[in-house]
């Protein structure tokens, strides 16, 4: 994958949130280099093989670590209750400009701790 300076950001985020201190002991999990960790830190080449190890290693969603999508913990939370899946089926049964519409309305509602 090419230089991406925001996919090293998710990957220094989630190195500091898992707390881990030596980068060694990652790299040598890995079966990588330090100076290959230090690469993805700063945005530099990695393969589909290595970031997929990588976010298995810190238990995040590969989603975000690869593309910003989601959250850090998205992967962690895979239950949908029949309410929601009746939602999403609804909601692809829709004109795409429907979609897109009620898309757009529910980006634009904060999400519920910033209510409070």
């Amino acid at each position: 994958m090419a230089h991406d300076p925001a996919r090293g950001r998710r990957i220094r985020q989630a190195i500091s949130q898992r707390k881990i201190r030596k980068v060694h002991a990652l790299a040598a999990e890995l079966n990588v280099s330090v100076a290959a960790v230090s690469r993805w830190q700063n945005g530099g080449h990695t393969s589909l093989e290595s970031v997929s190890a990588l976010a298995r290693v810190l238990d995040v969603s590969l989603d975000w670590l690869l593309l910003g999508r989601g959250t850090m913990d998205w992967h962690q939370d895979s239950t949908i209750s029949a309410t929601e899946l009746q939602w999403v089926l609804a909601l692809r049964s829709r004109p795409a400009t429907i979609r897109s519409r009620l898309l757009d309305l529910l980006e634009a509602i904060p999400p519920e701790q910033s209510l409070r």
